[in-house]
């Protein structure tokens, strides 16, 4: 099942069928795999994740952003787009794993400093063995939205972040620690850090610094045992008296919520991208069971209240197609383009296609009974993927509020 396509290229649709065949042969597997290990399991060297990041890193799936001429695919907004979704339907937490993978590398791409991007950019994007993960780090233990409070003056909290920086010479100086909710945080060799530079100030006083995290002072917590996307890593990251030089502070408080309008604007686009692979695996896998799961002598599909759930859920995964396919073709060409993106559609398209995930999840463990209790069937495990990905990338209060208030 897709949107329908009537303005892909030849190319564009054999780009889109390998990655399907990937989800399909690789992804979807591994992730079932993953999802019934424990934490600790998921991040040893010998488990499946680190195989299947090899895998993705020969493909290219991890470096889709990027030019050609420094190892990244070079692909067009619709073309990334077109292989995200396929990823994360076959997992939606591996898929994760790769989309935030490149994170520093991106950061140091957007900022022009050659010293930056040979040290961050470079050697990522000519990284094919998926050795060099990045992640975002930037939730903290007693601050989440907190930290985006520069992105509205009156939602700006005065308070101490417990990361901080302070200027040392010509180094600055980390102390503190990230939140257990740093996705790719327990695997991660890099960072793009928040950190607030005015402990005085407001949370909003805050810069983005790139560093590799196997510093001195730099630690990583256990991963965080969940409910949900039990495939994407995700735990604490410790920071004592971590030195880095000034200009691996790519962005200042002057110029941070620009910078993390345009950073949100991308981030949320892909979280609407994977929603809606997730919500188009839920669905084809309630169809294909209601098709074979015979009850009153027939197929459940023949019966009328069946076929109304499904096409509930038919329309939910539509809706999701087209919104978020726009929302992230137009946002990321503005940004490539150094034009402003528009965050409200982002965030738009990033609580209508989790809630709408999460809804159709839901049905499709209804539609198989009490066999969608079991983990013989994966519409388990889309569910629990769906609740947490509402609750930790979703329907944000604070995220929301910056949205009305740009309409």
């Amino acid at each position: 099942m897709n949107y329908p396509d009537t303005d892909l290229s030849d190319d564009q649709r054999e780009l889109r069928a390998a990655a399907r065949r990937f989800a399909a042969q690789v992804l979807r597997p591994a992730g079932i795999a993953i999802d019934r290990l424990s934490p600790g399991a998921v991040v040893a060297r010998d488990s499946p994740l680190f195989r299947v990041v090899r895998e993705a890193a020969g493909l290219g799936y991890t470096r889709l952003g990027g030019v050609a001429e420094i190892g990244g695919l070079g692909l067009s907004p619709l073309s990334r787009y077109l292989v995200l979704e396929e990823l994360a339907w076959g997992s939606i937490g591996v898929t994760g794993v790769l989309f935030l993978a490149s994170t520093h590398a991106e950061v140091a791409l957007l900022s022009g400093d050659p010293a930056i991007i040979a040290e961050f950019a470079l050697p990522y994007f000519a990284c094919e063995d998926g050795s060099i993960i990045g992640c975002w780090a930037i939730t903290e233990p007693d601050h989440g939205s907190d930290t985006l409070g520069s992105m509205r003056p009156e939602l700006n909290v005065r308070a101490t972040a417990q990361l901080v920086a302070r200027r040392d010479g010509d180094d600055w100086i980390l102390s503190g620690q990230k939140s257990a909710w740093v996705s790719n945080g327990p695997i991660a060799t890099h960072a793009m850090l928040n950190v607030q530079l005015d402990p005085k100030g407001a949370m909003g006083d805050s810069g983005v610094c790139l560093l590799r995290l196997d510093l001195p002072g730099v630690s990583h917590g256990p991963p965080l045992d969940k409910h949900g996307m039990r495939s994407l890593p995700q735990g604490e990251l410790f920071f004592e008296d971590v030195r880095i030089p000034a200009h691996h502070m790519v962005l200042r408080a002057d110029a941070y919520a620009a910078y993390m309008h345009s950073h949100l604007s991308a981030f949320n686009a892909g979280v609407g991208c994977i929603a809606t692979g997730l919500a188009r695996a839920a669905y084809e896998c309630a169809l294909a069971y209601c098709k074979e799961r015979v009850q009153g002598g027939r197929p459940i599909f023949e019966h009328q209240s069946v076929r109304a759930r499904l096409f509930r859920m038919f329309s939910l995964v539509q809706s999701c197609f087209a919104l978020s396919r726009d929302v992230w073709v137009y946002n990321l060409t503005q940004i490539e383009q150094g034009r402003q993106a528009r965050l409200e559609l982002s965030i738009g398209s990033k609580v209508f296609c989790t809630q709408a995930a999460l809804e159709v999840a839901t049905l499709a463990v209804q539609l198989h009974g009490g066999n969608g209790l079991t983990k013989e069937y994966p519409v388990e495990m889309f569910l629990r993927d769906a609740t947490a990905l509402t609750i930790a990338d979703g329907e944000n209060a604070f995220l929301t509020q910056i949205a009305a208030s740009l309409l």
